[in-house]
């Protein structure tokens, strides 16, 4: 069987497999019309982060793409409130199922590293705001915390808070679902992570290596609190702790391919956009990484059903 050529057509069939994996209802309710499967609803929404369509132009593009239109099976256009009702189906225990599917398509991760970053609430330059002489202040940022396997570049596990909180606060949250469904050698972190609580939770419970920077590195070892950070700190090794700059590496590249700005309103629709925008990236990693065994077997899958 051929090999799909079409870039969008692999990213349906991954979308496909994700659906499968998690185990979404292909309809909500059994008194739906049944014209729209959540599964077109939800490439549809994914597709809509890579192209970084708007709600009318992600309609009028699938409108003029009969081939795509044709694969996915949508017999008519949907109107754009059909799409954005998914968001709001979708509760949280969905979107969790949805981001470990991922466990199943990629390898076992051994080096692991924690940052966060900011995706801003707003698109006004702040260099133009400057130059026509508006007042400006500090820009409203939705804080994003990603878990990155650093050899592939890909995004574990995120969690993100319209609030500005200590790093640390979403680390503890998410080391607890982390330990669940991943077992490292090594994870990484910078100073924001240096926590008593982390460094025994990545000691004791996950029984990795944890390379987190500590604030204070001019002080004698027994003059530090904590016990696992003064065990840990006899043997940092500063070289291999530079390759957490890969996190940063991964923050670039996952803001310049889907945008670092969030075009919806309201809290709940900026972090589904956030959402769907690390689906986009990590089936965009598993496209560039050449998995097209896992494709073959996706089309056969699809195929039988």
């Amino acid at each position: 069987m051929d090999i799909i050529i079409n870039k969008y057509k692999k990213v349906a069939d991954f979308c496909y497999d994700l659906f499968k994996i998690a185990e979404l209802p292909l309809h909500f309710s059994k008194f739906s019309n049944k014209i729209y499967s959540n599964f077109q609803k939800l490439f549809l929404l994914v597709y809509k982060q890579f192209r970084k369509f708007t709600y009318e132009e992600l309609l009028t593009d699938i409108a003029d793409n009969i081939s795509l239109r044709e694969y996915l099976g949508l017999i008519k256009i949907p109107y754009y409130t059909t799409i954005s009702r998914l968001e709001k189906k979708l509760s949280s225990n969905m979107l969790e199922r949805l981001t470990l599917a991922f466990q199943t398509m990629i390898p076992e991760p051994k080096r692991v590293a924690i940052d966060a970053t900011g995706i801003s609430l707003d698109s006004a330059s702040s260099h133009y705001c400057k130059r026509i002489g508006k007042p400006y202040k500090k820009r409203p940022f939705l804080k994003t915390t990603f878990f990155v396997d650093i050899d592939n570049y890909i995004i574990l596990l995120h969690k993100s808070r319209q609030n500005n909180r200590h790093d640390t606060i979403d680390a503890k949250i998410l080391f607890k679902k982390f330990e669940k469904k991943f077992n490292p050698e090594t994870i990484y972190g910078d100073r924001g992570y240096d926590d008593e609580e982390i460094f025994k939770f990545i000691d004791e419970t996950l029984r990795a290596e944890p390379l987190i920077l500590q604030r204070r590195i001019d002080i004698q070892n027994h003059r530090r609190k904590g016990h696992y950070r003064r065990k840990h700190f006899k043997t940092f090794d500063y070289c291999e702790y530079l390759q957490r700059n890969k996190i940063e590496t991964t923050n670039s590249m996952f803001k310049r391919r889907f945008g670092s700005s969030a075009k919806s309103r309201g809290a709940k629709r900026q972090k589904l956009e956030v959402f769907f925008r690390v689906i986009a990236y990590n089936i965009d990693r598993l496209i560039r990484l050449g998995h097209e065994v896992i494709l073959i077997f996706i089309r056969i899958i699809r195929v039988a059903y």
